[in-house]
């Protein structure tokens, strides 16, 4: 669900599908023409990074897997070829793990040592932890995302619903429109008192409710590498998420207690988001918050290096390719 009207891609005709690709192809034709690049970093593995090298072959164009391209690519099989005709000849892809290239091999039939792995990088400039002690009174939890059911919003609020027992108090941030964000302010309600709905807020402000948090949750059933639960980490918060290949990825570079990984439900129907077993993943989030509300070892806020993930390092990784493409 996007704040605008939207199209499913796999709903379109072949004739939109060719209105789609006329129109980018004139402006593209154009912007290369007047700034005659050297490079082109596209972002997605999908009908409009094959259509800027198919259009381009000339220029090294270097582009990064977001993952939403991979699940496009599994649903829009009448595409499949238009999207890999392209993709398969650029210079360089760009992944946020190394279970990403692997699908990205298998998928795309790309060979393996076209893809890196670069890992996605979090502002240190913004997110950073400080030595604030926690506080006592009341366990801080916080969300930041879409407010949506893909970000598994409704299912978090359900488990902490059921956190009757516990003190504690939700800080829900972000935005979303349509049923399914209006769904999840309704849930919200339910907490009265224990929630406040901050809507969409800066950076900078996100980073400090970061700093004034216990736990950080994010849901979320579809990710890439998710630079949020980074940020988190950063601000020295715990961290409880969902167990996706990005998520699995941090877990096992970091190896750090302060990321906790819940299992995903299986989905239904992945444009409803209906869970086969909606009940399990409400009481493995509830499982999870209640293991750290009640482990007082936990209290304590633990540093760890993050440095692989920082923007620096990353931008760093991506420099080089760029580099070693614009070279051959």
């Amino acid at each position: 669900v996007m704040p605008y009207p939207t199209r499913i891609f796999r709903n379109l005709s072949g004739e939109e599908i060719e209105a789609y690709s006329n129109r980018f192809s004139s402006h593209l034709v154009d912007t290369v023409q007047r700034y005659q690049p050297q490079l082109i970093h596209s972002h997605h593995l999908w009908i409009l990074t094959s259509l800027v090298k198919r259009l381009f072959p000339h220029i090294a164009v270097v582009a990064s897997c977001h993952g939403s391209d991979l699940r496009q690519y599994d649903q829009c099989p009448h595409l499949r070829r238009q999207v890999g005709s392209g993709c398969q000849l650029l210079d360089a892809i760009l992944t946020l793990s190394p279970e990403q290239k692997s699908q990205i091999v298998k998928q795309y039939r790309i060979p393996p040592d076209q893809i890196y792995v670069t890992g996605g990088g979090y502002d240190e400039a913004i997110f950073y932890g400080d030595s604030s002690p926690v506080n006592s009174k009341q366990t801080v939890i916080l969300y930041a995302g879409k407010l949506s059911r893909a970000k598994g919003v409704p299912w978090l609020l359900k488990a902490l619903i059921g956190l009757s027992q516990h003190t504690f108090h939700l800080h829900l941030v972000g935005g979303g429109s349509g049923k399914e964000y209006d769904a999840c302010l309704r849930e919200a309600e339910h907490l009265k008192n224990r929630v406040t709905v901050h809507g969409i807020i800066s950076q900078q402000r996100l980073a400090n409710l970061m700093r004034q948090s216990d736990v950080f949750v994010l849901p979320s059933l579809h990710e890439g590498l998710p630079l949020v639960v980074l940020e988190a980490l950063a601000c020295d918060c715990q961290v409880i998420a969902t167990d996706l290949p990005g998520t699995r990825d941090i877990q096992q570079r970091l190896s750090c207690d302060n990321l906790v990984l819940v299992d995903k439900p299986l989905i239904r129907d992945i444009d409803a988001t209906e869970l086969v077993d909606e009940r399990r993943f409400i009481e493995d989030l509830k499982a999870a918050i209640t293991s750290w509300i009640s482990d007082q070892s936990r209290a304590s806020k633990n540093m760890i290096n993050l440095e692989y993930y920082s923007w620096s390092k990353v931008f760093q990784r991506i420099e080089k390719i760029w580099f070693e493409s614009t070279a051959r």
